[in-house]
């Protein structure tokens, strides 16, 4: 008795396994595409760089979640574009003499998904994402490990963007 319950717990255990192992997000994608291009975010503001940052940062994601394969042909399946249109710091909290203590970088913008085979517009969303960052006074009082940067805040935002470019991407069709 004791060992039928040990191989079924076993069994059970190796389909939960194999059943998360293989688990993709490739099922919610339109059957019809086979590739997507990243095209270059357009960069509306002062910051230096944060349209490659953005391709890069959704580059490495698409490869990782093997959503679609990144087109090497001339004309591919879908693509992928977007806008920053502006970058801005904010004041997010404040002590109780108003000094400020955390700051806001917020990035507003648009993302496309376009289908290139039946000529249409997938998702096209306005977004505004953001990632936080502590003053220099704040950041003066904390230890290396609890100081958080402006880049701290910026790499933040860029991934809030990619999540929300992945799950856009991935709702039910």
């Amino acid at each position: 008795m004791a060992l039928s319950k040990k191989i079924s717990l076993f069994l059970i255990v190796q389909f939960l396994f194999l059943g998360c192992g293989f688990y993709s997000f490739k099922g919610s994608i339109p059957d019809h595409l086979s590739d997507v291009e990243i095209m270059t975010f357009k960069n509306l503001t002062t910051e230096f760089a944060v349209e490659s940052d953005i391709e890069d940062a959704l580059t490495e994601r698409l490869l990782k979640e093997q959503l679609l394969p990144l087109s090497s042909k001339e004309s591919p399946d879908s693509h992928i574009e977007g806008k920053i249109n502006s970058i801005l710091d904010k004041p997010n909290s404040f002590d109780e003499n108003e000094n400020i203590l955390e700051y806001r970088l917020e990035f507003l913008g648009e993302i496309m998904w376009y289908d290139h085979i039946r000529d249409t517009e997938l998702f096209k969303k306005n977004f505004t994402v953001f990632g936080t960052y502590f003053s220099e006074d704040q950041n003066a009082t904390r230890s290396d490990g609890e100081k958080r940067e402006r880049e701290d805040a910026y790499a933040e935002a860029i991934e809030k963007l990619i999540d929300l470019i992945i799950e856009s991407m991935t709702e039910e069709w």
